[in-house]
């Protein structure tokens, strides 16, 4: 019978002398973390000063090593400012770990956008070009911008998130399609480009939450958007009865729609004051979050304190929400070693530790006997996953279910150690998919302590045909090729509308019975917080 325990290290158990790395992610990066700050003056084309023109970071990338986050998903890329009178601006309290992509918009102008620029005490100059005055409102989009209250909002930076092509069909690319800010009566352009009929836009402002609109035509008559105040929430950090300051705390939306209302906002961050209290601000209204604190990359953790994920709902706009006091918790480790199938030594690997719901990422280094260990983690549940496109983890060898080709899902709830986890060079071309024909495979799908999960999709390959429901004992028949492949596992919803992928199996197709047993992450749970909304 073909076992497979996501209890169970993931294969051989290594000894003693097992020689690990250990290695808290901020040791990492360095113990120099020191925030600093990018200045300097915005003029036009004939060298006068351009007021109010507005300044935001898009992107973020290391000063050194690779980059293995988002690049707009720093924490740093929420801030921005405005040019005084002078033209002048400064952007503080940067990581100067990084360097920044700086955007740069007013009226009139065409908006700039810099080379990735590391934080010093130099002053950077940039130059605005004007936007020239064609009146070709056929290839530009407008649209007004306005408050709850109908006031005209000043200063909001429009940007094209999407684009849209003469066939309906979206890409992410914005195609050279630039950000726009509105004017004194909340008026914007923006101008598309060829092959360009339509976009979708992200709307932010000053004490207002971002909204994202989309099909924006150039043939539409003029639109108000409007932008809410967005629901504040606020809660406090406590340790044995004492407040715990310097924390960094982010909510994130548990939906990571892109589209319509519920668009995903990424994380939300802030830091917890003396008293250990934190407040975040002008978050989209009645949706789901959760709140967790900041671990991995740009970290900004000032306290080796950390607190469990949990979930809440916003309330609607303008109303506020206390979400009452966090506990400190005990945090725990994960220590093993990448044990390559071939004996080869292993180089220049890295593990990434993915936090699903919460936004964050932890790169953890191999060292070259393979060993690694990351402490100070939150116990909840982590993709664990090779950051690399040369390996693959070995699924024959792997006695777990697998989250992808390249990760699998563990709760790590209690520090575990000597945790092996074998891997294989990718071989471009797969024989092992040739079919050669049709065989039954009977399986049974349970839980920790024995009992048949029933109700979960096992399909094989792609997730499509051939696929199979688990009965109340958890047993099920497949018809599959005969072939090595992956089964891969779906717990649908009650209305079977939408399905939540559980992971995927690679069985011997030669043992007639085999036995899928689902680990404590499939059925693990955030707890939910119970504010008490003013």
């Amino acid at each position: 019978m073909f076992r497979i325990n996501l209890f169970l290290s993931c294969a051989l158990r290594l000894g003693a002398s097992c020689l690990a790395v250990a290695i808290s992610y901020s040791a990492a990066l360095g113990q120099d973390n020191t925030l600093t700050l990018i200045r300097g003056t915005v003029a036009n084309e004939m060298g006068k000063p351009v007021p109010n023109a507005r300044v935001d970071i898009s992107t973020a990338a290391p000063i050194s090593g690779p980059a293995v986050f988002c690049p707009s998903c720093y924490l740093d890329c929420q801030k921005w400012t405005t040019t005084d009178e002078s033209g002048r601006f400064e952007i503080t309290n940067l990581d100067s770990r990084l360097k920044f992509r700086l955007v740069i918009s007013a009226v009139r102008y065409k908006t700039a956008q810099t080379e990735l620029i590391a934080p010093d005490e130099k002053s950077h100059e940039l130059t605005l070009r004007d936007r020239p005055k064609t009146g070709d409102y056929q290839h530009t989009v407008q649209g007004l911008v306005r408050n709850e209250s109908g006031i005209a909002v000043q200063g909001a930076l429009v940007s094209p998130v999407e684009t849209i092509n003469k066939d309906g069909l979206r890409s992410s690319f914005t195609m050279g399609v630039s950000p726009a800010v509105t004017d004194t009566t909340g008026h914007f352009e923006i101008d598309l480009v060829d092959g360009v009929s339509g976009i979708d836009i992200e709307i932010a402002a000053e004490g207002l939450c971002n909204r994202r609109f989309v099909d924006l035509k150039p043939s539409d008559a003029l639109k108000t958007f409007e932008l809410l105040e967005g629901a504040r929430v606020f809660g406090s950090v406590y340790n044995k009865g004492g407040p715990v300051s310097g924390i960094t705390i982010s909510v994130a939306q548990t939906d990571r729609g892109y589209r319509g209302v519920k668009f995903f906002l990424k994380a939300i961050p802030t830091v917890t004051d003396t008293q250990g209290q934190f407040e975040l601000k002008n978050l989209l209204p009645d949706q789901e979050y959760c709140v967790y604190s900041v671990i991995g990359e740009a970290d900004r953790v000032n306290s080796a304190a950390i607190i469990k994920t949990q979930k809440f709902i916003a309330p609607s706009s303008g109303k506020h929400l206390d979400i009452g006091r966090f506990a400190t918790v005990q945090p725990v480790s994960f220590s093993g070693r990448l044990i390559r199938s071939d004996g080869e030594p292993v180089d220049s690997l890295a593990l990434l530790f993915n936090r699903d719901p919460a936004w964050d990422l932890i790169k953890v280094p191999v060292a070259t006997d393979g060993s690694f260990r990351i402490d100070g983690l939150p116990p909840e549940v982590y993709e664990i996953s090779l950051s690399s496109n040369q390996f693959d983890l070995d699924a024959d060898k792997i006695d777990s279910i697998l989250w992808t080709e390249k990760s699998i899902k563990r709760l790590i709830d209690k520090s575990i150690s000597d945790v092996a986890l074998p891997i294989r060079q990718i071989e471009r071309g797969n024989p092992d998919m040739v079919r050669k024909g049709a065989k039954t495979l009977t399986g049974r799908l349970i839980l920790t302590g024995g009992k048949g999960v029933s109700g979960i999709v096992v399909s094989a390959n792609d997730g499509n045909e051939p696929k199979a429901s688990t009965a109340k004992d958890g047993y099920f028949m497949l018809e599959v090729p005969e072939a090595t492949m992956w089964l891969k596992l779906y717990r649908p919803d009650k209305d079977g509308m939408r399905f939540w992928y559980l992971g995927r199996v690679k069985p011997n197709l030669k043992d007639k019975k085999f036995t899928i047993q689902l680990g404590p992450e499939a059925t693990f749970e955030l707890e939910n917080v119970s504010g008490r909304q003013k």
